[in-house]
C-alpha cells in the first residue's frame, strides 16, 4: 500500500531585505555572488536604508549610506532607480559639510569680536589713565605758577 506523503514541514518565509537586520546583511554580501549583480545591489540598497532609517541623520550615517548606494548603483538597473536617492544622500552630506563650515566661520568671528572688544576695553582704560594723568600734571603746572584751580 502507498502511503500519502507527509506533509511537508513549512519553512520560515525569509525576510524582505528592507527588514533584515543589518549583520545578516552584511554575512549575505559575502555569498551574493560578483558586485555588479542584482542580489548584492538589492543586498546593498538595503544596507542604505537600514542607515537611514536607524537614527538621526548625522554625517557617520549619511556616508555610510552614500557608499552603501553607491556600491548598489554598480548595478545598471538599481543605478538609475536609486539615482535621486543618490543624489538627496550626497546633497545632505553637502550641506552638512557647508554648515560645519559656517559654524566654524560663526565662532571664528564671534572669537574676533570678543578680541576687539577686549581690545577697546584696554583702549579706553589707557585714555582714561592718560586723561587722569594729564588733569594731574595740569593740576600740578598750576599750582606751582600760583594759579588758582578750576
Amino acid at each position: 500500500m502507498i502511503h500519502p506523503a507527509a506533509p511537508a514541514q513549512p519553512k520560515a518565509a525569509p525576510l524582505p531585505l528592507s527588514e533584515t537586520p543589518r549583520p545578516f546583511l552584511l554575512k549575505a554580501l559575502h555569498d551574493c555572488g560578483p558586485a555588479t549583480s542584482a542580489s548584492c545591489a538589492n543586498i546593498h540598497l538595503a544596507l542604505a536604508n537600514s542607515y537611514l532609517s536607524s537614527g538621526p541623520l548625522n554625517k557617520t550615517v549619511l556616508g555610510n549610506a552614500a557608499r552603501e548606494l553607491e556600491m548598489a548603483s554598480q548595478n545598471r538597473v538599481l543605478a538609475s532607480q536609486t539615482l535621486p536617492l543618490r543624489r538627496s544622500v550626497n546633497a545632505l552630506l553637502e550641506n552638512i559639510a557647508t554648515l560645519q563650515h559656517y559654524k566654524a566661520r560663526i565662532q571664528q568671528n564671534k572669537a574676533q569680536a570678543i578680541a576687539a572688544q577686549n581690545a577697546a576695553d584696554a583702549a579706553q582704560a589707557r585714555l582714561q589713565r592718560l586723561k587722569s594723568l594729564l588733569h594731574q600734571h595740569a593740576e600740578k603746572t598750576l599750582e606751582a605758577h600760583g594759579a588758582p584751580l578750576p
